[in-house]
């Protein structure tokens, strides 16, 4: 299964939901499950901000070694990911109407996922605690049974 986060700059949410999903696939021993993150309004290349790193620290979250740095949506992305969960309606408007593209919302409740961007530590940790509970829930619908 391979699914791809997207949000609009993929320094912030998706790169953090990315890190989260892939801790759970771990945690359940999924190698069949591959993690990836776009944004629909970035530059290839640019990384995670630094507070995004600290908060996935403060939520438990293991960063491993991977380099992590933003990448551009494009179409062709649509044909290589059963799922793309986008952090916003806006999102998924953006990349349009396609069978695998959805919010997380529409599957874990919540509403939007609240951009972090530029705010404090406090602010991205609670969003970092909000997506833990929410691809809790998303594992549970899309990949729990192995």
């Amino acid at each position: 299964m391979r699914v791809l986060f997207v949000c609009t700059g993929n320094v912030c949410r998706s790169p953090m939901a990315q890190v989260i999903f892939e801790n759970i696939a771990k945690r359940e021993n999924r190698k069949d499950i591959v993690v990836a993150s776009a944004g629909v309004m970035t530059i290839n290349g640019l990384p995670m901000t630094p507070t995004a790193r600290v908060a996935l620290g403060n939520c438990g979250q293991k960063l491993g070694r991977k380099k992590r740095v933003s990448t551009l949506f494009n179409q062709g992305m649509l044909g290589k990911f059963d799922h793309i969960v986008c952090m916003t309606q806006k999102h998924a408007e953006v990349i349009g109407v396609h069978p695998n593209v959805y919010t997380l919302d529409s599957v874990c409740g919540g509403g939007d996922v609240y951009d972090p961007f530029m705010q404090g530590e406090d602010v991205y940790t609670a969003v970092c605690g909000e997506l833990v509970v929410a691809l809790e829930k998303l594992y549970e619908v899309i990949g729990g049974v192995g």
